[in-house]
């Protein structure tokens, strides 16, 4: 019969597979809402801005933000892409903590 530790160190176990399997693929998504002189901005009506997606098999994927530029063609816009990479740098760095605590609770764990 398994004792109260053990069902404790398993369910632990199993909520730290299911945040493994989640951390598998990381999105961050970055909106923005237009602001105008005439009027507050609507944060009800938030638009996509750029869009990057990490997998730990190293697959990535990013959306940036584009423009019509003034002499024709198209730019990146800029500072909203800078907003964004900041965005993915926290998410990875946050990400990359955690998934270390897990790895050292792991390793207590299996007495290593």
């Amino acid at each position: 019969m398994a004792t109260e530790l053990e069902n404790s160190i398993r369910a632990a176990a199993e909520k730290v597979a299911r945040y493994i399997e989640d951390a598998a693929e990381m999105e961050v998504k970055t909106y923005y809402v237009l602001v105008t002189a005439r009027e507050n901005p609507n944060l009800e009506t938030e638009r996509p801005g750029a869009y990057t997606v990490v997998k730990l098999d190293g697959d990535s994927k990013t959306i940036v933000p584009m423009r019509e530029a003034r002499e024709g063609g198209l730019e990146i816009d800029g500072p909203l892409f800078a907003i964004h990479e900041r965005n993915v740098n926290t998410a990875t760095e946050y990400r990359s903590r955690v998934l270390s605590s897990l790895v050292g609770l792991l390793q207590q764990r299996s007495g290593r």
